[in-house]
């Protein structure tokens, strides 16, 4: 693959958890912390799209299920978790506002994110590290 994109990427997911933990006790920076959350989670998925083309070109791994299991799950753990989806009561209705929109759930905490990055940190180091 690329090491250098993907130490980098790994470097900024670093810096996206520390960010995030910063964040808890200076709540101006958490727009911030969201946007360059979405900027990592898509230079994941370039380092993953990259290592996909280079599997298909034909490159052997030593554990194909292992390292496809890097990709995917690189790519889905931030879908899986900071997500939003909408609310729902007891009986499992959507809530709606007084207009009859569906409402949101709050955002994913800011902890959650932290968390999110470092195990996407490890992720991608762990797909380069299996090539």
């Amino acid at each position: 693959m690329y090491p250098p994109l993907t130490y980098a990427v790994a470097a900024f997911l670093g810096l996206v958890a520390v960010l995030a933990l910063v964040a808890l006790k200076q709540p101006s920076l958490e727009p911030f912390v969201r946007r360059a959350m979405r900027a990592a989670h898509a230079a994941t998925a370039a380092v993953v799209a990259l290592d996909a083309i280079k599997l298909m070109q034909g490159h052997e791994v030593d554990n194909m299920v292992t390292h496809v299991g890097y990709m995917v799950a690189s790519v889905g753990l931030p879908v899986i978790l900071l997500s939003q989806r909408g609310e729902f009561d007891e009986e499992g209705n959507a809530v709606l506002d007084d207009e009859g929109n569906p409402v949101d759930s709050p955002p994913p905490h800011l902890a959650v994110v932290a968390i999110c990055a470092t195990a996407m940190l490890v992720l991608v180091v762990r797909l380069q590290l299996t090539l």
